[in-house]
């Protein structure tokens, strides 16, 4: 009997420790790899991606060596893409066509080379790409990368006509062209429209973003207070950290309304950037028609019952725990009791 206690204390201790945890299936390791080869203007103590110093109009070869670490043939797609701002703050060259500026230099223009490899199992090949550098002088950096995704994944229509990768089996290899390296090129930020709007179905404030120079940053943040347009208290304010964008790049910094209903009307969205040392600073007035489209998800306030149950839902919980261990230690002393009557 004492055994059974024993085990029954132990199965309750499992329940009330290990069974609230959930498992979260892993992503599968990509079965190859991809290594630059970095050729002699390569940028001192920078390795493991392209970092190069170019004259106008050089040309030179630019090589990867991809290697297939499984036990079959396998096929890649390639693609030498520009680097532009994801939606939440990321760089990334996943697109062949993303939405730059007219002045970006994009790099998918200045190299050529081959948009598949196939490779025998357990080995390795060199795949070689012409760069062709930018006649005219530029300063600041021209920003991309090399894109390998293994054959079997996925390539779809981005909405703005480019060719998007999106499979877990892709490595990226950045690519940086500089020219110039002594005149100043400051980072620039700026607010250019605001708008109300949805983001997976929930409502936000759109707000977007465009970084006009040829810089490439990171570590900014923002803030964002909304107003109606001539008030002092805000109705909304949002933060973001940990930022960075590509050059000539435009994204939209989406602030959820958490539930908030908003009337038609005129706002203003005043907007602060920080990085390092720079600060932007600006605001954007815009109207609201106070219309969403019909396939968004509203978000509603808990109701008093299910607030209240969510607050009580853990004392019951513990209720019932408590429960359990005085029905089992009751059972232990009523053991003992019986086994000493016995004698």
């Amino acid at each position: 009997m004492k055994k059974i206690v024993r085990n029954s204390l132990l199965l309750f201790l499992f329940m009330a420790f290990i069974w609230p945890l959930r498992v979260i299936n892993a992503d599968v390791s990509p079965t190859f790899t991809v290594t630059p080869i970095l050729p002699a203007n390569q940028r001192q103590a920078i390795t493991g991606y392209f970092d190069l110093e170019v004259q106008p109009g050089q040309q030179e070869d630019l090589q990867l060596r991809i290697a297939n670490q499984t036990d079959e043939t396998q096929t890649y797609t390639l693609a030498a893409n520009p680097a532009y701002t994801t939606n939440s703050g990321m760089i990334a060259f996943d697109q062949s066509r993303p939405p730059l500026d007219q002045n970006a230099i994009r790099l998918n223009t200045l190299i050529k080379g081959p948009e598949s490899a196939t490779i025998a199992a357990k080995s390795n090949q060199v795949v070689t790409y012409h760069l062709q550098a930018p006649s005219a002088h530029f300063i600041g950096i021209i920003s991309g990368g090399f894109y390998v995704l293994q054959k079997g994944g996925t390539a779809t229509m981005s909405s703005n006509g480019g060719v998007r990768f999106t499979d877990q089996f892709a490595i990226g290899i950045p690519l940086i062209l500089r020219q110039d390296l002594k005149t100043p090129n400051p980072p620039r930020l700026e607010l250019t429209k605001a708008s109300i709007g949805t983001a997976n179905h929930y409502p936000v404030v759109n707000a977007n973003i465009h970084n006009p120079s040829s810089n490439q940053f990171g570590k900014i943040a923002t803030d964002y207070a909304l107003f109606p347009t001539g008030g002092n208290n805000a109705v909304l304010t949002g933060h973001f950290a940990g930022l960075a964008v590509a050059p000539h790049s435009r994204f939209t910094q989406s602030i959820p309304l958490n539930g908030k209903q908003l009337q038609a009307g005129f706002y203003t969205l005043k907007w602060t950037a920080k990085s390092g040392s720079y600060t932007w600073n600006k605001q954007v007035n815009f109207r609201y028609n106070g219309h969403l489209p019909g396939n968004t998800i509203v978000s509603r306030p808990q109701t008093p019952a299910a607030s209240q149950n969510s607050s009580v839902l853990p004392w019951i919980i513990a209720g019932i725990a408590t429960g359990l261990l005085i029905m089992i230690l009751g059972i232990w002393r009523w053991t003992i009791i019986r086994h000493k009557q016995n004698q």
